[in-house]
């Protein structure tokens, strides 16, 4: 009898398995609960529109049932590739026991998605596309060879329109209001960077550029110019690369171009230039806000910011005090006084001093041309002046005059004579050719450990190598680099 109840519950529990293995799986409305606010995050990054990366998700996963996924969290079917040092699955797929990528957690397969498609040659026509041209997307991925599945594109826009995931692209793109009680636009999630935007309150008393507060209707639309600088006015959260894109600027001109630390989205409403800023600004003078810090300054002005911060006597990481005068045109007799909560760096951290020899702006003028080195002196392209005899380029005479470094002929020295001796009569200019600056140590390999605060641009001219050399020595995918990580800098 207790044999015959044993059996009866047993074979109770068996059937009933099935049932209970459904109910424990994820809905297609459940993962787009789930993963759209990362969706929506990653198009504001990268530009890969949120309906298509949701609309992937939901097919290649199953809406989250699919065995790879729950194994290794890739949502996307991403395998292996050369490029790939992280853990792996072999998984039967296209062949038998193919290598997958495997992910820590669904944000980072969202992410690397992202970078898989925009840093791939063969995607890259997909982001001359409208990002709410979903149809466009998908038909462009099956033609990049994305899946073999002849039918992904209709599977795709299928997905997207039976689920209105088109919703959420239009929430990334500022066109919809977010959903109540799902995603709060003012509080965007930034992929790859825990850091949460600033919150503090700044003061409603602003300067004359107005930068602490900027009001989108207070700029044109579209392309203007500050300081001679063609520039545009963006949103918190503007996908930086679809920026670039719309102007045919690569990426990374565009964050040197801007002082930025890497290529996330802007985390307040700011000025983005589309060209390289000035060495000098179009007024005298700035006088500093409550909270505007230089890089800020140095947006509102048009101006790059080593030369903001050596036109001042400033270093990397000093911020000026509310109410201070920063020199625009000229050099600065003192440093203002700081910010108290300013960060100053060691002696042995700070930033060198600028080169100002002729060889070291020819160097630079030939770089920005492309243009090889060997062979010679290139010729000077007219909109910059070659310097002129002593060593001393034209565009640095008036500079170089404010603070008695240069005669009135042009040439080097190195005090003014006082006002009562009388000037030596003039000599004929003879030319000496300045020295050369002392060359960057290149024998053997060289690594360096990342250090807070350092970022890929940074330590590229910290050893004199390109960004894309690192980026191919190391395997980088974009810009991000970790504290810790080991770069190879040389060899």
């Amino acid at each position: 009898m207790q044999v015959r109840k044993f059996l009866l519950v047993v074979s109770f529990l068996i059937g009933c398995l099935p049932l209970m293995l459904k109910a424990q799986k994820m809905t297609t409305q459940q993962y787009i609960a789930t993963y759209k606010s990362i969706a929506i995050d990653e198009m504001r990054r990268s530009g890969v529109p949120a309906a298509i990366k949701l609309a992937q998700g939901i097919l290649e996963t199953q809406s989250g049932n699919g065995t790879l996924c729950l194994q290794s969290n890739n949502h996307f079917g991403i395998k292996c590739k050369n490029t790939w040092t992280g853990k792996t699955i072999r998984y039967d797929d296209d062949a038998a026991q193919e290598c997958f990528r495997v992910y820590d957690n669904a944000r980072d397969s969202y992410k690397d998605h992202s970078d898989f498609l925009r840093n791939n040659p063969r995607y890259s026509f997909l982001f001359q596309f409208d990002a709410d041209d979903y149809k466009s997307w998908a038909f462009g991925l099956k033609q990049a060879g994305y899946a073999t599945n002849k039918t992904y594109p209709q599977q795709l826009i299928k997905i997207i329109e039976d689920n209105n995931l088109q919703l959420y692209t239009l929430i990334a793109m500022g066109k919809a209001a977010p959903e109540q009680g799902s995603f709060d636009e003012k509080t965007p999630i930034y992929a790859g960077n825990n850091n949460k935007p600033d919150t503090k309150p700044t003061s409603s008393k602003n300067n004359h550029t107005g930068y602490n507060k900027p009001v989108a209707g207070n700029y044109p639309k579209g392309v203007f110019e500050i300081n001679g600088r063609r520039v545009v006015f963006v949103k918190a959260g503007t996908s930086l690369i679809q920026l670039a894109s719309q102007h045919s600027i690569r990426l990374s001109k565009l964050v040197r171009f801007n002082d930025l630390e890497n290529d996330n989205p802007p985390r307040k409403d700011m000025f983005i230039f589309l060209q390289k800023k000035g060495k000098r600004g179009s007024k005298e003078f700035h006088s500093v806000s409550n909270g505007e810090t230089m890089h800020d300054i140095a947006q509102a002005e048009g101006m790059r910011l080593r030369w903001l911060r050596r036109r001042n006597k400033m270093y990397e990481g000093e911020e000026p005090a509310a109410g201070q005068r920063l020199t625009l045109d000229g050099y600065a007799s003192n440093a203002p006084r700081l910010a108290k909560n300013t960060r100053i760096l060691k002696e042995e951290d700070q930033e060198p001093p600028e080169d100002f020899s002729p060889r070291k702006e020819i160097d630079k003028m030939k770089e920005e041309m492309g243009k090889p080195t060997q062979g010679g002196v290139a010729a000077v392209p007219e909109s910059k002046p070659a310097p002129q005899q002593g060593g001393v380029p034209t565009g640095m005479v008036e500079d170089l005059k404010k603070v008695g470094d240069v005669g009135t002929n042009g040439t080097a020295k190195a005090t003014l004579p006082p006002a009562s001796t009388p000037a030596p009569a003039p000599q004929p200019p003879v030319y000496k050719p300045a020295p050369a600056p002392a060359p960057v140590p290149q024998a053997g390999t060289r690594y360096h450990d990342v250090q807070p605060k350092e970022t890929l641009y940074g330590i590229a001219r910290m050893y004199n190598k390109s960004v894309t050399q690192l980026q191919e020595w190391n395997n980088l995918q974009g810009f991000d680099i970790k504290i810790g990580q080991r770069l190879l800098v040389n060899k």
